[in-house]
Formats: structure tokens, sequence, C-alpha cells
């Protein structure tokens, strides 16, 4: 396995947080609060690693998520300040996370509708590497903004990070049907 253990977790445990479980953990990261350091772990996913040498690096395993906190890169606008716009540029192959869909609002519980978070999906893209190419989900988690003021560091977002299982299906379809066409045109 790679250098972060999967296997730290008690025998028999599975890390399967709700959307408002991760969002508690997101508070407790930015707010400098104790929290149960080996089911999330640091991570720049936005920096210069590609997402499979992430899922390598940390153990990744089919079927299953990949819990990170990350920081965001605001992009600078020609003054040279800090603007609204997120850089979501990945490795150094051209990749980025594009964004799929909105940000979804979570809600406190199923009966208060108290918005506290958001999540927002992201894809990675690189037409360069067409083996890569919408391989990789991942989910960017971020608090609302009630919830950060008095943050020690209020840039973090809690991301879910997994292999596309539904485009290797559709792969796997693709070449099944490939495969019957050649084998009608031989007959």
């Amino acid at each position: 396995m790679g250098s972060h253990d999967r296997s730290l977790l008690p025998v028999g445990v599975r890390f399967r947080p709700t959307d408002p479980q991760l969002l508690q953990y997101l508070h407790w990261k930015i707010h400098g609060q104790p929290y149960f350091k080996r089911a999330v772990l640091d991570c720049d996913l936005y920096g210069e690693m590609e997402p499979w040498e992430i899922w390598l690096r940390f153990g990744g395993i089919d079927g299953e998520d990949l819990y990170f906190f990350t920081k965001l890169k605001r992009s600078t606008n020609n003054s040279g300040r800090l603007s609204a716009h997120i850089n979501r540029k990945v490795g150094l192959a051209n990749g980025t996370w594009s964004g799929e869909n909105s940000a979804s609002p979570i809600f406190a519980t199923k009966t208060d509708k108290t918005i506290i978070g958001y999540c927002k999906r992201f894809r990675y893209e690189n037409v360069q590497l067409p083996e890569h190419h919408g391989e990789w989900i991942m989910h960017e988690y971020s608090l609302h903004q009630d919830s950060i003021q008095q943050a020690v560091d209020s840039d973090y977002v809690l991301c879910r990070f997994k292999k596309n299982e539904r485009l290797k299906r559709k792969l796997q379809k693709d070449l099944e049907e490939q495969q019957l066409s050649k084998r009608r045109m031989t007959t």
C-alpha cells in the first residue's frame, strides 16, 4: 500500500460519513479543533500530483472513497489581488477538475432545512490523456459562510475522491459492443 495505510482504522470499521458529518469534520479542521485524523487526510488535490498518483499514494481501492482536506487556490487578477475565481488545475499534464453541477445545499437534518454547507461534483478532464479523461470524480464540500466566522483557516474544503465506476462500466460495454460487431461482420 501507499504511504497512507488504510488499515489504521480498526478491523471491520469503514468510514462512510453522511454529508452533514463531513461538514462537521471540516468545521473541526478550520476551527483548529481535534478530529480523527486517520479518517480525513491532508492532500493538495490542486497541486502537482495527478489523480492516479494520489490514488496510489494513499492506497485507494476500487469502489471505495478517499477523503481529504485541501486548500482552495484562488487566482490572482491583473493587479495581483486574489480574485473569487478558484484555480482547479491538477497535476503537471494540463488536467483540471471541471465542475459538473452547481453547488447543492446540505441541510442540518431532514427536518431542519438550515443550510450548513454545500457539495459540488467535479470530474477530472484532460484531453491530452484520454485514458484518464473522466476517470476521476471529486465531491468538494464547503461550509456555509455563517460557519466559517472566526475560523483558524477558512480556505480549506473537504473532498471525497474516487474512481469513476460509471465510466469504467461504459467503456466495458462499448468494448463488448465492438467485439460483438466484429463477430457479426466475420460471420
